[in-house]
């Protein structure tokens, strides 16, 4: 069975994050997502929803299988103790120098990379904040 990880905030989950854990749940069978507690989030970009309400939103997504708190500011304890076969991040990280990425090449575990997909969180956030009219989508 191959488990697929993915780490993040995930505050404020849109259609982008939703995406996101669609296609991470394609490379493999599992998807289990560590999520950053809130004592450990950036404090420049304040949470909008607190630890408990987004590990219930991840939680009644069909693609999530598990959730997991990440009690550290990364997910390297999470990484050596799972052992997913596949480590997974959007598209943005790609050639960013994370501090998991060693300790992914020390186990072994592969990374994938999805496509991101706008908006991102701050986008929203923005476009609340100057009170910005939502723009139809080619679906509507």
């Amino acid at each position: 069975m191959r488990v697929v990880l993915c780490h993040g905030v995930f505050d404020l989950l849109h259609c982008g994050h939703i995406v996101h854990l669609q296609q991470a749940r394609g490379f493999g069978d599992t998807l289990v997502v560590s999520l950053v507690a809130d004592k450990f989030v950036d404090k420049k970009k304040p949470l909008i929803n607190n630890e408990r309400e987004r590990m219930f939103s991840l939680r009644a997504l069909r693609c999530v299988d598990d959730v997991i708190l990440c009690e550290a500011p990364g997910p390297e304890d999470i990484l050596r103790s799972l052992r997913p076969s596949i480590y997974v991040r959007g598209s943005e990280y790609i050639n960013q120098s994370k501090p998991e990425y060693t300790v992914v090449k020390g186990l072994g575990i592969a990374v994938g990379f999805t496509r991101t997909v706008p908006p991102h969180t701050s986008e929203i956030i923005d476009r609340v904040l100057r009170n910005e009219k939502i723009r139809p989508s080619a679906h509507s």
